[in-house]
């Protein structure tokens, strides 16, 4: 548990100088120390993270994975949820066949793939647009609709 709270702080310390975190934070009139004020655990999960009232659950088994990008980006995704929770955007969960026409699941999408454009390479963003497009099963024209519509930022 030492371990996991020290990873948190370290991440918590790294989100603040992340411009699509800084972005947001100018958005929804906070400060960058307001990370600091959620909670975000590491549990087991069947999904890679969700926001629950306010709290980042990030799945452990992205600890596994080793790679710092990919948790951040997940924690870049799911502090946009607390902020938009706060502002009273969020009516419920979203069904999963209207997922990305979630305008709340569009923006952290876009926060998030704008975190790795900052780190990533260009192949590594088209690669998870795919697994999350495949996901959804999004095919056809409204497959590409989504990859314009969650890279508008970058």
């Amino acid at each position: 548990m030492a371990a996991y709270r020290r990873l948190i702080q370290r991440l918590k310390k790294d989100l603040k100088q992340q411009g699509p975190y800084l972005e947001k934070c100018k958005e929804y009139d906070k400060t960058p120390d307001f990370v600091d004020e959620i909670k975000i655990y590491f549990k087991p999960l069947d999904v890679s993270a969700k926001t629950i009232n306010g709290i980042v659950i990030l799945n452990e088994n992205l600890i596994e994975s080793g790679k710092w990008e990919d948790i951040m980006r997940y924690v870049v995704h799911e502090v946009t949820h607390v902020m938009q929770q706060e502002a009273g955007k969020v009516d419920g969960k979203v069904d999963k066949d209207k997922y990305l026409d979630d305008e709340n699941e569009q923006e952290a999408f876009q926060a998030q793939i704008e975190y790795m454009d900052d780190h990533e390479p260009p192949e590594k963003i088209q690669q998870y647009l795919e697994q999350l497009l495949d996901h959804h099963d999004i095919k056809g024209p409204k497959r590409d609709h989504y990859k314009r519509e969650l890279t508008k930022d970058i």
